[in-house]
């Protein structure tokens, strides 16, 4: 099938770039959403969780509707601009929001429009390209998409840093919500600009081996952060089916520890940015410079995390981050027994780094474990359960990660997180002797 453009294109598309304005959006609001729960609308982090939660549940039927929708019709450009009008305005109306009533409702609409993003932008980076230029289409994306959400948290920190003063810390909140939302609506004008309605679409996409690596930083942070999408493989009819016949193998078990693995993740960070307020006296700009540390730290080394898979087993790599995480969970259930107050914010934005280092290796060596274990010819299949259930164990460990920590504190969430944590490492490090060498291969 030929490529949706032209082959006598610059090296890097111009229309790659029609999401930069969305990325930079999410970045202004990405930790600013549980910070606007606590401090503006009097929720609690129980309320953060919640929220989080019922938002991406909300994603899921707009996720599978607008995908399939614009594989059904061959149309890629309305879906992607209702998904870049539903996350702007959305964003823009959390920031008007009045009562915790209208904050959920916003945020879930917002959730079932913006789902659209996701698939079609997935669609339109592999319609674009032969399959040979896959890889290549796809690192762009993910670079493009990656600098754009970090220069969004830079943007973010300076806004919180310099407004509160003035405007005082409810309005600063809110302008910022506006802002971001207004940022992203860009998206809109970009695309109709600079987005053709591709020639030729492709409703069926198969896996591609050389893809493996670059994919391993959208999917899994989809996973984390845009789960609606990964669900959509739990609801078609052979889930079920693939699931007993995937349990009897290393690869079923490696899915459950998968599972464990990421809701250990959102039990433990969920409450994290309400922990930094609440017990460390961090500012919301403070909060914002951490994640930006993690963020950053993220980008750098996703690359030289592939290198090493290149001379090591992918799931070696993974139980050895894991362990490290458990370290990192217990130094902050510390903090929070001990409550150091501000000076504790240095140990934790050194410990930050740790948790970007880390997540690069879990993010990269995942998707490869399970390119490694799956039958040939089904790893794209594969790799879409495997998606699943990182987004299930995001939607159950947020709601039950917010409960926790309001429940019995935070030292209680970070607890459970570095103890779960603990179990998927060993249990990692057991499965190694199962997984063939082929990936630690040059």
């Amino acid at each position: 099938m030929e490529p949706a453009y032209p082959q006598t294109k610059p090296l890097i598309p111009r229309w790659l770039y029609v999401f930069t304005p969305h990325k930079l959006g999410s970045g202004l609001t990405s930790t600013l959403m549980p910070l606007f729960i606590v401090q503006v609308m009097g929720g609690s982090v129980a309320d953060v969780g919640r929220i989080t939660s019922l938002t991406a549940l909300a994603g899921v039927p707009g996720s599978i509707l607008w995908g399939n929708l614009s594989d059904r019709l061959g149309r890629r450009r309305p879906f992607l601009l209702l998904g870049f009008l539903g996350f702007g305005l959305a964003t823009s109306l959390i920031g008007a929001g009045r009562s915790m009533t209208q904050l959920l409702l916003f945020s879930v609409v917002g959730g079932a429009l913006g789902a659209a993003i996701g698939p079609v932008a997935s669609a339109l980076v592999l319609d674009d390209a032969p399959e040979d230029q896959w890889p290549e289409q796809v690192g762009r994306f993910n670079q493009i998409g990656g600098w754009s959400f970090v220069t969004g948290l830079m943007l973010g920190t300076l806004w919180l840093s310099q407004l509160p003063p003035r405007w005082g810390a409810e309005a600063a909140m809110r302008g910022l919500f506006l802002l971001a939302g207004g940022v992203a609506l860009l998206s809109l004008v970009v695309t109709m600009l600079w987005l053709p309605e591709p020639r030729a679409v492709r409703s069926h996409r198969q896996f591609h081996p050389r893809l493996t690596g670059k994919l391993a930083v959208s999917v899994v942070e989809r996973g984390l952060f845009y789960p609606p999408r990964m669900l959509y493989f739990v609801l078609r009819p052979a889930f079920l089916g693939q699931v007993r016949r995937y349990l009897k193998n290393t690869l079923g078990r490696y899915y459950l520890c998968s599972f464990l693995l990421f809701f250990a993740i959102n039990v433990g960070f969920v409450p994290f940015p309400i922990f930094l307020t609440d017990v460390l006296d961090a500012s919301n700009a403070q909060v914002f410079l951490i994640t930006l540390i993690k963020s950053t730290t993220d980008a750098l080394f996703y690359v030289p995390m592939g290198r090493v898979m290149q001379r090591r087993q992918g799931i070696e790599l993974q139980a050895q981050a894991s362990a490290v995480r458990v370290a990192i969970f217990g130094m902050y259930a510390l903090l929070s027994l001990a409550r150091p107050g501000p000076a504790g914010l240095i140990v934790v934005g050194t410990v930050h780094i740790l948790t970007g280092v880390t997540w690069a290796a879990i993010a990269v060596s995942g998707t490869a474990t399970v390119a490694v274990l799956a039958p040939k010819g089904l790893e794209g299949r594969a790799m879409g359960l495997h998606n699943a259930i990182i987004g299930a164990a995001g939607i159950v460990g947020s709601l039950v990660g917010g409960h926790l920590a309001h429940g019995l504190g935070y030292s209680a969430s970070f607890g459970a997180g570095g103890l779960l944590m603990g179990m998927s490492a060993i249990w990692l490090w057991r499965l190694r002797a199962s997984i063939p060498m082929e990936n630690s291969e040059g």
